[in-house]
């Protein structure tokens, strides 16, 4: 006997349907019993924007995604967005202010912020001083 009534067993699973077999009962995985309490401690308006459709990040159309983190509508519109932040990384400029040179881009993690060693930290020394003659005053 198992824990839910005989009455209370399904053939497919309570949340994405799939056939049960074994000693199943509700849920096929511990992953949609996990998924299924988890919709049940939302309130009625958080479980609707859960379900409501989304705007792609990429090109604003509406779309229905798959799953809560999906950002946008199609493959085509991830590509191209992770296009546009590389692009971004590699014209990025340094931030010393009259420094307009590339501060480059190795193609892995974070942009540089300064365009050279010196200019980082000639940055720094210029925001300590700041700091500084804004504390005396």
């Amino acid at each position: 006997m198992g824990y839910y009534a005989w009455q209370a067993q399904e053939s497919h699973c309570v949340v994405c349907g799939t056939a049960l077999s074994g000693r199943q009962e509700r849920y096929c995985a511990s992953k949609c019993r996990q998924r299924q309490f988890r919709m049940s401690q939302l309130t009625s308006d958080q479980l609707w924007a859960k379900r409501a459709g989304k705007d792609c990040e990429e090109c604003g159309e509406p779309f229905d995604p798959k799953n809560t983190r999906q950002r946008f509508c199609s493959p085509n519109c991830a590509v191209r967005a992770e296009d546009e932040k590389i692009k971004a990384r590699e014209e990025a400029e340094c931030q010393l202010d009259g420094c307009e040179n590339n501060a480059g881009w190795d193609g892995v993690g974070r942009a540089r912020k300064y365009c050279s060693a010196a200019h980082r930290t000639k940055a720094y020394r210029l925001r300590k001083a700041a700091e500084r003659a804004s504390e005396s005053h």
